[in-house]
């Protein structure tokens, strides 16, 4: 997507040339605009154009959350449920082209009021239909959506953790674009997912198959969350799961096929999606285990291990939580044969890391200097969710 200022951009470094006037030139800007992202050209030319071309809008949001995360006490929590509203409407009122599967869910829409799709969980049929009956467009599922998405995350970080507005930065800086403005069915999910910690560690078994099931019907791939309710918040077993990580890789190099035992699940829908999933996986590309983000997580997960015996006394759901991060890692690499997959069910378990990372705060002496750091971090990643996997186009 090309916009007005990204041609000026490019009008200004490309003069036009001999023997073409400039009114010519000007109207074959947009063309070319949309061949510097569709062919090789240099990432440098690239990168200013975007930045150019309003992506600095995302860069405010995260400058806006970074400076209240050092505030504390009612100053912090009046900020964090204010940025929240803010973040659900930037979610809900985005237009098309921001995002790669706005209008498939548009398709989706269509399909369950013609009856003609039932391959999706029920909630969207619910909520499309209801979307259509009360106000007959199709814009209010991203609204319930974005609604749902936002609200159960901010509700279960202010349960989990007391560094809110740090959590919400994290929050943002690595989920939000992916889970609220891609993958909004798998948001919801991740969201109860957060609610399932606290039932896990006080063993409320109702309250924990409340929002597991919740979870499930939101996404299929929320199975998941089922079998993690026999995890304990002891740090006695936590070595065995530091070792998951190193034992994922080598399942995945080895060659060991998970898959073919998946196949056999009685459910057909999502015996069928684990088919598709693997066929799928002969066109994608190979998991580069040397990429920022699972390097950057392992450092942090290892970390954070490491100085259990500290967290582990101020805080109750570091061991669990740590866990459930160990895990996520783990299918990272074991699954990776299936990237699809892989990617999917450990980004589903990667959304503890919003109410984990804050934890560097209590391993750093100087406060400041320990959100400095936690800044630093999200900023890396921010970056690189925009500039190197390109997941969201320029919101105006």
């Amino acid at each position: 997507m090309s916009s007005p200022r990204w041609n000026a951009l490019l009008a200004e470094s490309y003069p036009h040339p001999r023997g073409h006037s400039p009114v010519r030139w000007s109207k074959q800007i947009p063309a070319l605009a949309h061949r510097m992202q569709t062919q090789h050209v240099p990432v440098g030319i690239q990168f200013c154009a975007k930045t150019l071309s309003a992506m600095e809008v995302y860069f405010f949001l995260f400058t806006l959350i970074a400076v209240f995360s050092f505030s504390r006490n009612e100053t912090s929590r009046v900020s964090f449920f204010a940025l929240g509203i803010l973040l659900f409407l930037f979610a809900a009122m985005r237009g098309e082209g921001v995002d790669r599967d706005y209008h498939g869910y548009l398709e989706y829409y269509d399909y369950v009021l013609e009856s003609e799709f039932k391959n999706v969980e029920p909630t969207f049929i619910l909520i499309a239909s209801l979307a259509d009956r009360l106000f007959s467009s199709s814009l209010m599922i991203f609204f319930v959506y974005a609604f749902l998405g936002v609200g159960i995350k901010l509700y279960a970080i202010n349960q989990i953790t007391p560094h809110r507005n740090l959590a919400l930065l994290v929050y943002y800086s690595m989920f939000f674009m992916l889970l609220e403005m891609t993958q909004i069915r798998v948001g919801v999910a991740a969201g109860f997912l957060l609610l399932c910690i606290r039932p896990i560690l006080k063993r409320n078994l109702r309250q924990f198959l409340l929002f597991s099931c919740l979870a499930f019907a939101f996404h299929y791939s929320a199975i998941i969350i089922f079998p993690l309710y026999f995890l304990t918040g002891s740090s006695t077993s936590l070595k065995k799961y530091a070792w998951l990580m190193p034992v994922g890789l080598i399942m995945y190099y080895i060659g060991i096929d998970i898959f073919s035992t998946l196949k056999m699940l009685p459910i057909d829908l999502i015996r069928l999606k684990i088919e598709n999933y693997t066929e799928l996986a002969y066109f994608d590309p190979d998991i580069n285990f040397l990429n920022f983000p699972y390097v950057m997580r392992c450092c942090i997960a290892y970390v954070l291990y490491w100085h259990i015996d500290t967290l582990r006394r101020i805080n109750p759901y570091i061991s669990l939580l740590l866990k459930i991060y160990f895990l996520a890692l783990f299918i990272f690499a074991a699954f990776a044969s299936v990237p699809a997959i892989s990617s999917r069910t450990s980004e589903l378990l990667l959304i503890v890391e919003i109410v984990l990372l804050p934890n560097l705060v209590y391993l750093i002496k100087d406060r400041r200097m320990a959100i400095a750091t936690i800044i630093g971090i999200c900023f890396a990643y921010l970056f690189f969710l925009l500039f190197s996997t390109n997941l969201l186009e320029p919101y105006f």
